[in-house]
């Protein structure tokens, strides 16, 4: 029996959290080895929850004295290409949370330095995980919507929301408020998520034309708490994002597909926490499930059925972890590999130059 892939986790904010699982389910095929943070009682608490006897306070360090096979990055965005750099000079595969990094110069470096060590290397983009969300790929894929001629995402958190009651309110000048930092606002702490999952969906995006609001006194460096963009696929589709951190809106993750034949979306759960909100079940409706009577408006659209792909889980976080596991074993490509990532970010990119530069932006020009 080979030796489980041992993983070092670099980070113990927020997101590890949700990482964790994906260790403790089945450690014979991967474990965590290592923590790393640079605030020792961070590391050695989430060490000690873990189970793990490795704790540092330098991610160099650990890369030079553990003997991980991997690093799994959870840290501030600003900090992604320098730490996904050294783990590939290292030697190790590389799982970094999204996004890739704070500019695609960042994200090209990353790549260059993972394939020249030929190592493997994913962006945790946790969506495409997700079960349903899975199969509705599948179903667009086998042609069950007919063309795509539309796609929408609606990404609103009240995070910066001016109201002392909200539930959602990070501390006063938290990073992710900060431009330079997290790589701009909304779009590329938020956004990104749904816009990865729309290219998934309908295929690559040639243009993009956006708006971004900028000067909320929460945020700092020009980064957007609010913004819009219109998204012309490569295809012929037509997508389009609205994105908030301060609208006074229900917290919504949703996305919609429209094609010839059908439709698909994420109608939001009831009572949701923005962590369930963000990975609501897809349900489809389309001319090949309608029953005897055709189409019955909102009763049509069904769940999707999940059974055939015998993931490990229903979160997607342990899907992620499992999945990376096994592309690191076996040598296979990712399905949100940093080959694949990069067309995402040109897509938060290309965002953030149209809304600068007021016209629209090839991304074949990025």
């Amino acid at each position: 029996m080979s030796e489980p892939l041992k993983v070092g986790l670099i980070g113990t904010g927020s997101i590890s959290r949700q990482h964790l699982p994906g260790y403790q389910l089945r450690p014979d095929e991967v474990q965590l080895s290592a923590v790393c943070d640079l605030r020792e009682d961070a590391a050695r608490a989430f060490a000690a929850e873990a189970g793990v006897n490795e704790v540092y306070t330098d991610a160099r360090a650990m890369l030079e004295q553990s003997d991980v096979d991997a690093v799994d990055i959870c840290t501030i965005h600003d900090t992604h290409a320098e730490l996904a750099i050294a783990a590939a000079q290292a030697g190790k595969h590389v799982l970094l949370e999204k996004p890739m990094a704070i500019s695609l110069d960042e994200c090209r470096a990353i790549l260059e330095a993972t394939d020249q060590a030929g190592v493997t290397f994913m962006v945790a983009q946790h969506l495409r995980h997700v079960p349903s969300y899975m199969a509705l790929r599948q179903c667009v894929r086998a042609g069950e919507l007919g063309r795509i001629w539309a796609a929408r995402c609606d990404t609103f958190l009240t995070a910066a929301l001016d109201d002392g009651r909200q539930p959602i309110a990070p501390r006063s000048g938290w990073w992710g408020f900060d431009g330079k930092r997290g790589g701009g606002g909304v779009v590329t702490m938020l956004s990104v998520h749904h816009l990865d999952l729309m290219r998934y969906f309908v295929g690559e995006v040639a243009r993009v034309d956006a708006r971004a609001w900028r000067g909320h006194p929460s945020f700092t460096n020009e980064a957007e708490d609010r913004a819009v963009a219109t998204l012309e696929f490569s295809n012929g589709a037509i997508g389009h994002l609205t994105a908030s951190f301060s609208s006074r809106a229900p917290w919504s993750f949703q996305i919609m597909l429209m094609g010839e034949h059908g439709a698909a979306w994420t109608p939001p759960p009831d009572n949701p926490s923005p962590l369930m909100a963000h990975r609501a079940p897809a349900v489809i409706a389309s001319v090949e499930r309608d029953g005897p009577d055709g189409f019955q408006g909102a009763q049509s659209f069904q769940p999707l059925e999940t059974d055939t792909f015998n993931l490990p889980s229903a979160d997607p976080y342990i899907n992620e972890i499992q999945h990376f596991a096994r592309c690191c074993a076996d040598g296979g490509e990712p399905i949100s590999s940093g080959r694949d990532n990069i067309e995402t970010m040109k897509i938060v990119f290309g965002v953030y130059e149209s809304a600068r530069s007021g016209t629209p932006v090839e991304l074949s020009q990025l």
